[in-house]
């Protein structure tokens, strides 16, 4: 299994890329907003899942591990395939994915070409409990605190996961609480 590839970005299309790592150059599909943070001679790291079919061997490359994450959920959803998967992740960020999610949010996967209210709701169904909200190394203290304040797990997790990992631990807090604030 192929997880990661570094290299140059040898060529740039509209849902591809060709990356050469020693010498080899590897076609991997990637999203349009991925694609906008490349640059054809640049090095990248892409974070990969090759999918083998009957007629097929395909690369799919992420910007980091999350994403390649929620790829696997999502092909993990009985009727979505690797090609589904990557237009449900071309429409929304891993923090919106990781919300979506928690908060049951059919009307998000279902602004989703391709993806209708079944689908959506199969989505839900199948992922609910599956996912929790990647949050900065920096924030496991505070998410601890936000628990001690009595919010919930995933309501946390979800907050942290839009705040920036670079401001200081008070600050985190201040954020997240203001943010759970407006949600109420």
């Amino acid at each position: 299994m192929i997880s990661t590839l570094t290299g140059a970005i040898l060529e740039l299309s509209t849902d591809s890329v060709v990356i050469s790592v020693s010498g080899v150059g590897y076609e991997v599909r990637v999203t349009p907003r991925h694609l906008l943070n490349l640059k054809v001679s640049a090095e990248a790291t892409l974070h990969t899942r090759m999918v083998v079919r009957e007629d097929d061997v395909s690369l799919f490359g992420f910007s980091d591990r999350q994403e390649r994450d929620q790829f696997d959920l999502l092909c993990s959803v009985s009727g979505i395939g690797p090609k589904l998967a990557m237009t449900v992740l071309s429409g929304m960020d891993s923090g919106t994915f990781s919300k979506a999610i928690a908060d049951q949010d059919e009307q998000a996967f279902r602004n989703i070409p391709g993806i209708g209210q079944k689908t959506a709701k199969l989505i839900l169904l199948t992922l609910s409990g599956k996912i929790q909200a990647s949050i900065p190394a920096s924030a496991t203290k505070v998410l601890a605190a936000l628990k001690q304040l009595g919010t919930d797990e995933v309501v946390a997790r979800t907050v942290l996961a839009q705040l920036d990992g670079n401001l200081s631990e008070s600050q985190m807090l201040k954020q997240a609480l203001k943010l759970i604030g407006e949600a109420k």
